[in-house]
């Protein structure tokens, strides 16, 4: 319903365990790793706990998802069953004889296949989800299989994962010999306060391809107050805020609406959502009749009544007294549905009509040094920043203290930072510039003069060059451009999936899923949905690196995250030129 509202794609907080939403927080990542150490040191028992919502199914998910071809795996999502249909259970999964109705047959059958696998090199690997619905009986069950085992290593690794209680279960004096048998024991931990902004970001940044700050600080203190930092209770009550919003025609998630949305999920009202913090139309107009009253009696020589003037001077004078001159202040009802729109003081925009509608002029190299003497490197620099935040539709603008640095790279990334793009100086061709295919800041140079003067360039066309100038647009032949270029230009983008510096399996998995969901939506789609930096990856990042002329080494840096954007049809960027 809200979809088209807030621009997604699709709704981002579903509940469904989609691996290009996942999110892994600090307790999730070591999870992980602690699951992959046990598998390559052979364990035989490990144990993961945490609780409802917690995001244990989508760990064990993606741990399957990570395992290679050398390890076969049988994943039991209901283990409501007793000792002989857990073992029939067991070995449908692993795709072996299971129509035996006795123990010894089925554990006989799964002994061998186990062995043939061991002499192949290979593992086997059992995932048990929600065992703390197993009983005393199964787990004593489980127990014996662990004793499947070589001389040297255990031919079945048991994973269960469950509630808490399932540790409390495996303390008790029944299950002593198997809780002597469990190498390693993980408590998935809810996100923190810090995790849960970046999770919701992280969702709302797939969903829309936008890096924004859709939710408030103060909405997601809420939020992680509600939810405890549990990522299935944060996608309910953040998917019921965006309805919330959507119903009110509000395009911020703030406090309020978090609270709003709280309440309504919770079934009572919330003490601390105020009558007016709901709704601040009955207080402005209590606050109105009661300024009414107040003139009246101050000012008893206007008489609303008897005035000749009719209704409508009753009007202009309610609305002098309850509306102070626009200039002042605005009614605080328009003030929050504008909010994000305001100019903050000290900020700088451009009042120009739409880029296409501009006039164009032709001009030659002689036009150009003319053109480039008239303004001072800081007066350049400033407007070009200016047109490019303006191509990119940058809320915050260029701020006025930021125009005074001195040195113009600084200025370039603090002007960037500020409005959430990022900036990259490149040493380059005009092949390079017309590769990457984003709209540039060049950096020119008149005759022996060392300070640089800026032109932003929005267009290429054949062998012309189109600048974006304050009021029009001006065209330049590439050979003219040369003598006042020495090969230097900056590329202000946005990193609108988030990625790290430079994408790498050991660093950061959420980047690396990123990437793969990236590069299915860009033709690629092969690609499974993992955050494995694999071989198909690598492949697929070389085959983009060598269509953009860069260099080819299957590393995602800076240049390689533009070309990667500017692949992708969807993503509104401000182009040099179409992409076919």
């Amino acid at each position: 319903m809200y979809k088209p509202y807030f621009g997604f794609k699709e709704r981002p907080f579903k509940l469904v365990p989609d691996p290009a939403y996942l999110y892994l927080g600090q307790s999730h990542e070591e999870a992980l790793g602690h699951l992959n150490y046990a598998v390559r040191q052979g364990d035989g028992f490990v144990v993961i706990t945490g609780e409802v919502g917690t995001g244990k199914t989508t760990v064990c998910r993606m741990f399957l998802e990570k395992l290679d071809e050398n390890t076969e795996t049988a994943y039991i999502f209901n283990p409501k069953l007793d000792s002989l249909q857990l073992l029939k259970a067991i070995n449908d999964e692993f795709c072996i004889e299971s129509s035996p109705d006795n123990t010894k047959d089925l554990i006989d059958i799964l002994n061998r296949f186990l062995m043939e696998k061991k002499k192949l090199g290979k593992k086997a690997v059992l995932i048990i989800d929600e065992s703390q619905n197993l009983s005393i009986e199964v787990l004593e069950q489980l127990r014996l299989l662990s004793n499947l085992e070589t001389t040297k290593a255990k031919l079945l690794q048991i994973i269960m994962v469950g509630q808490p209680e399932f540790g409390e279960k495996l303390d008790s004096f029944e299950l002593r010999q198997l809780e002597q048998r469990i190498t390693l024991n993980c408590h998935l931990n809810p996100l923190t306060l810090k995790e849960t902004g970046e999770y919701i970001s992280h969702r709302i940044q797939i969903a829309s391809h936008k890096n924004n700050d859709l939710f408030t600080k103060d909405a997601i203190k809420e939020i992680f107050r509600y939810s405890g930092g549990v990522p299935r209770k944060i996608n309910i009550v953040c998917d019921r805020a965006l309805l919330c919003a959507f119903s009110r025609d509000v395009k911020k998630i703030n406090r309020n609406i978090a609270l709003l949305a709280i309440q309504e999920l919770s079934g009572k009202r919330d003490p601390r959502i105020g009558f007016f913090e709901l709704n601040r139309k009955p207080l402005f107009l209590l606050a109105g009749l009661v300024l009414i009253l107040v003139t009246l009696i101050v000012y008893p020589h206007v008489d609303l009544k008897e005035s000749n003037a009719g209704p409508k001077h009753v009007e202009a004078v309610v609305h002098k007294i309850l509306v102070p001159p626009a200039e002042e202040v605005m009614v605080a009802e328009q003030l929050d549905d504008t909010r994000n729109a305001a100019i903050e003081p000290g900020t700088e925009t451009m009042d120009t009509h739409p880029a296409e509608e501009r006039p164009v002029v032709t001009i030659g190299r002689e036009d150009l040094k003319t053109l480039l003497q008239e303004p001072d490197a800081k007066h350049s620099r400033n407007t070009a920043m200016k047109i490019i935040l303006d191509l990119w539709q940058a809320e915050a603008g260029l701020k006025s203290f930021l125009q005074e640095i001195e040195d113009h790279k600084e200025f370039f990334f603090l002007a960037a930072k500020q409005n959430h793009l990022s900036v990259q100086k490149i040493a380059g061709n005009l092949s390079l510039v017309k590769n990457l295919n984003h709209a540039a800041i060049l950096e020119l140079y008149i005759g022996n003069d060392p300070m640089p003067r800026f032109l932003t360039l929005v267009e290429m066309k054949n062998d012309d060059l189109i600048f974006e100038m304050e009021d029009r647009r001006v065209r330049i032949a590439a050979n003219d451009i040369l003598p006042f270029w020495k090969n230097r230009f900056y590329v202000i983008w946005k990193n609108i999936y988030g990625y790290t510096k430079e994408v790498q399996i050991e660093k950061n998995g959420n980047s690396v899923l990123m990437l793969k969901r990236h590069l299915q939506e860009i033709g690629y789609c092969d690609i499974v949905l993992n955050s494995v930096y694999d071989n198909s990856v690598k492949d697929a990042v070389k085959d983009v690196q060598k269509k953009y002329d860069l260099e080819i080494d299957g590393v995602v840096g800076p240049l390689t995250e533009i070309a990667l954007y500017n692949e992708n049809k969807s993503l509104v960027i401000p182009r040099l030129r179409k992409v076919l």
